[in-house]
């Protein structure tokens, strides 16, 4: 792909500005109280069903105590939000095969200025690693809407059909003379899984730009790599063959669902892996908790339900690349 800087006639002052912009750019680190919550702490009802990014397990996001952060170039506005280089979009690559539907897109904002901007999400097609197609738009949320201290829900009606790899992407309000700025949270520079990417639509530059090869060229230890807090949430499609997979990890569902004293939890891995599957309500308590390293095919667990209370009970499953949530219903 050809770099940002070479895309322009003349360009060496814009990109030198960006380039410098990044590297004297403000780190700011999201409020710890929000970070707890959405790296550990108790599930909440804006993390269900999705699909995360394997940078979630990986070391440099796991091992930091403050792995959630935004980037502020000053001047110039935000590397994943608004900014005088005309950005519109940003996006987030997610690996997946198999077949699912998507019906809503949960989006973690830092900054969202004034009341009137409005903002959108998309699901597109993959090509040549870049987004490609729009497949769907969701509906609108105003700027004065956005939340700051957790996940924006953004639903699609009607849902949108996955099969291949895929883009979730968060649209810009376009307002920003007036103030309606917005910025998505992000992990750090050179934290990022090697299976997704982060993507900025750039128009007067001439499109989408991967933000692993926006400054350098190539990609050096200090790159611009990122992984955008934009999630899909995913439904699992039961009674078929083609379920949603994940670098190596398959989700097949709940069963039976709904279930009353007991249901299977089943799910595949392609090679031998430590598996971690937490069982939770959404008050954060914890009905099951295991971790064991098992070797590669499909493997069930029984969850016994006869103490438990009727209603909506999630279920994640981890392995050191990939993780995946679902949901199944208890009914007494």
């Amino acid at each position: 792909m050809k770099k940002l800087y070479s895309l322009l006639i003349c360009s060496v002052a814009v990109v030198s500005a960006f380039g410098q912009a990044r590297i004297s750019s403000t780190i700011n680190s999201v409020p710890a109280e929000v970070a707890t919550v959405i790296k550990g702490g108790n599930p909440s009802t804006m993390a269900i069903d999705t699909l995360d990014s394997p940078v979630f397990t990986m070391p440099c996001f796991t091992g930091d105590a403050a792995p959630y952060v935004y980037y502020n170039l000053g001047a110039a506005g935000y590397l994943a939000g608004n900014s005088s280089y005309g950005q519109t979009e940003a996006a987030q690559r997610y690996s997946f095969t198999g077949t699912g539907t998507i019906n809503e897109v949960l989006i973690w904002y830092a900054v969202a200025k004034a009341t009137t901007g409005a903002t959108s999400a998309k699901i597109y097609s993959a090509a040549a690693g870049a987004p490609s197609v729009a497949l769907g738009t969701s509906a609108v949320v105003l700027t004065g809407s956005i939340l700051t201290t957790g996940y924006t829900s953004y639903t699609f009606t009607p849902a949108v059909s996955v099969s291949a790899n895929f883009f979730a992407a968060s649209v810009f309000p376009t307002t920003i003379a007036a103030g309606d700025t917005v910025c998505v949270v992000s992990t750090k520079l050179t934290c990022y899984s090697p299976d997704t990417s982060s993507y900025l639509n750039i128009p007067p530059f001439g499109g989408w730009f991967t933000t692993q090869s926006l400054i350098n060229s190539p990609p050096t230890a200090e790159d611009s790599s990122i992984d955008l807090m934009i999630k899909p949430v995913v439904d699992v499609v039961v009674g078929i063959n083609q379920y949603p997979s994940s670098n190596g990890l398959t989700l097949m569902g709940a069963y039976p669902n709904p279930a009353s004293d007991f249901t299977n939890i089943q799910y595949g891995i392609k090679e031998q892996a430590n598996v971690s599957i937490e069982v939770f309500d959404l008050t954060g308590r914890v009905i099951l908790n295991s971790s064991e390293q098992l070797n590669a095919g499909t493997h069930n667990v029984k969850v016994s339900l006869k103490d438990i209370p009727a209603g909506n009970y999630y279920y994640t499953i981890k392995t050191g690349d990939a993780q995946l949530t679902s949901k199944f219903v208890v009914a007494k």
